[in-house]
């Protein structure tokens, strides 16, 4: 079984980031910010952004990976569509075979979609920026 480089890890979490985002943009009249606010939920990193190459060294060790990565967006935080990363508790795998790749391909990177404080995601859609940005500033 080849090992998985962590070039194919970045370019999956890419391609899952920008699937949620754009799963999300849906839902929102406004047009989302495209650059980004990556929080890793998860190793001591809460409420700490991060970037893609730290995300990157947390999710890839030696070739081994989370079972299931989560991705979705939590709001805007200081003007940058924010951006939640949770692993899953599980042992660490090598197979793509071993993780929640759906759909087919994407290995561990599962797309949330949009995740919300409860008082906000009952409001009535489409979302504004606005309501984004309240979300945003609610997570810590």
């Amino acid at each position: 079984m080849p090992v998985v480089s962590k070039e194919a890890m970045r370019q999956l979490l890419e391609k899952c980031i920008t699937m949620t985002v754009e799963e999300v943009q849906k839902q929102v009249s406004d047009p989302l910010p495209t650059q980004l606010y990556l929080g890793l939920e998860a190793f001591g990193q809460q409420g700490k952004e991060s970037s893609l190459d730290e995300v990157l060294s947390f999710l890839s060790r030696n070739g081994t990976f989370p079972r299931v990565v989560d991705i979705a967006v939590r709001g805007i935080k200081d003007g940058r569509t924010f951006i939640w990363i949770r692993p899953s508790g599980h042992a660490y795998v090598s197979d793509f075979s071993q993780t929640w790749n759906i759909p087919a391909g994407m290995g561990p990177f599962k797309n949330i979609g949009l995740m919300l404080p409860s008082p906000i995601w009952k409001r009535p859609r489409p979302l504004s920026a606005r309501d984004l940005e309240e979300a945003g500033n609610r997570w810590r």
